[in-house]
């Protein structure tokens, strides 16, 4: 099978190369992230991709402003050199105003953060809890717990 970025074609948003030339030297954006136990990046990017409660959201220089919740999953903060700083994340919020992002995450952690071997025994903990849960609200945590530990694995 093919290579997925070579079946499109050259300037294709797979590449961004789209995007990076519209937005040009118009913009970059100041992120700050931070969670209740620590800050988690604080410093200029050209893109941020991150899982709000409905969705996956991308924000480009020049983004209108927003506010939004935050769901579990990846969020992906693109450097001004095109180096990425990849995180999971659980809950929070989100503001886009301008050029600056603000991000108040309830957990975050880096691949060097996870320990591999505690959260795959948590994974199976939480798996076997899901079938038998004891309430509704027990299983909607239960649900929100296991796409928490498969996002950090993912990294």
């Amino acid at each position: 099978m093919a290579n997925a970025a070579a079946e499109h074609p050259v300037g294709s948003l797979q590449s961004h190369d789209v995007i990076d030339k519209a937005i040009g030297a118009q913009g970059i954006l100041e992120v700050v992230v931070v969670s209740p136990a620590r800050p988690i990046f604080n410093g200029r990017a050209k893109h941020l991709s991150i899982m709000a409660a409905n969705g996956s959201l991308g924000i480009w220089p020049r983004h209108t402003d927003l506010v939004a919740a935050l769901g579990v999953g990846p969020m992906s903060i693109t450097l001004e050199d095109g180096s990425s700083k990849n995180f999971a994340i659980s809950g929070g919020f989100l503001k886009v105003g301008g050029s600056r992002v603000t991000v108040l995450i309830d957990r975050a952690a880096t691949a060097d953060e996870v320990d591999r071997a505690a959260t795959e025994t948590q994974l199976a903990e939480t798996n076997a809890a899901l079938q038998h849960p004891k309430s509704d609200e027990e299983f909607q945590t239960l649900l929100t717990e296991r796409s928490w530990l498969q996002t950090q694995l993912a990294l």
